[in-house]
């Protein structure tokens, strides 16, 4: 049996590894680098359609379709829900990475959970107000090619919904680990439009590919993408036992007690 436990070390040993906190951590600097580019990618995308609905606005028109586009023009003939979609996306991408940090829970827990509570009341809107716009009015329409788009947005603004929903049924019941990754997968499918416009815009200029073609597709390959990295970054920080204990503070307390046994026995 001890040769055994020998070839099968403990889930706290394998956490503590220092190749896993090595990895953890080369991770965090590549994920906010990430996660930075694509906040910034999707505000500039919201202010540009801002933009353009005030302009819009200003305008006098029978029809937003002929007048602009199938693909502006429908943002303009549903702008309420336009409007409720953008607004609450500044809010998603401003409080999103307040919530991932645990120096800001750590200094105010009340900040953090009404932070949280705005931030999930946002997405909660923002997945149906978006849902509605690219399930119902596909810009290619919804029995052509814009089914790809309607269907792509229906399964992801559907599970984004389901995520958010757990992520709060799991605090309300106390279950920090599962509140966490929960709101992880959350927030991995909230930065999805930023991966597709990404997507969008290097296809765009490295294939003849059209646009009706790429739309709905990338939106599949963006929110692919992006769930199959929130579960990469879900089994690598969660801890062992109960998994009340941040990742971070683990990392933290493991090389502190390497550093202090290598200076005691140094000493001796």
């Amino acid at each position: 049996m001890s040769e055994i436990a020998a070839t099968n070390p403990s889930p706290e040993k394998h956490f503590n590894a220092p190749s896993a906190r090595s990895l953890r951590r080369a991770i965090e600097i590549l994920g906010w680098v990430a996660v930075s580019i694509l906040v910034i990618t999707g505000l500039v995308a919201i202010f540009d359609r801002a933009g353009f609905l005030i302009s819009a606005s200003s305008m006098e028109f029978t029809d937003p379709i002929a007048t602009f586009n199938p693909f502006d023009g429908r943002y303009v003939q549903f702008s309420l829900s336009s409007w409720a979609h953008l607004i609450t996306g500044v809010i998603i991408f401003i409080l999103g990475p307040v919530q991932f940090m645990p120096s800001m829970r750590k200094k105010s827990i009340s900040l953090h959970r009404w932070s949280g509570r705005i931030w999930l009341s946002a997405g909660g809107l923002a997945a149906l107000s978006g849902g509605f716009i690219g399930i119902f009015q596909p810009f290619m329409g919804i029995d052509g090619q814009g089914f790809n788009e309607s269907m792509a947005t229906a399964a992801f603004a559907f599970y984004t919904l389901f995520c958010m929903g757990k992520a709060y049924t799991t605090i309300r019941a106390r279950n920090i680990r599962a509140h966490r990754e929960w709101m992880i997968r959350s927030w991995a499918l909230m930065l999805a439009i930023a991966t597709e416009r990404i997507m969008l815009g290097v296809l765009m200029s490295t294939t003849d590919i059209g646009v009706p073609v790429l739309f709905g597709t990338t939106f599949w390959m963006a929110g692919v993408v992006n769930i199959a990295a929130s579960e990469i970054w879900i089994n690598l920080t969660r801890t062992p036992g109960n998994g009340h204990r941040h990742w971070k503070d683990l990392d933290s307390k493991s090389l502190y007690e390497k550093t202090f046994k290598e200076n005691t026995e140094s000493l001796i």
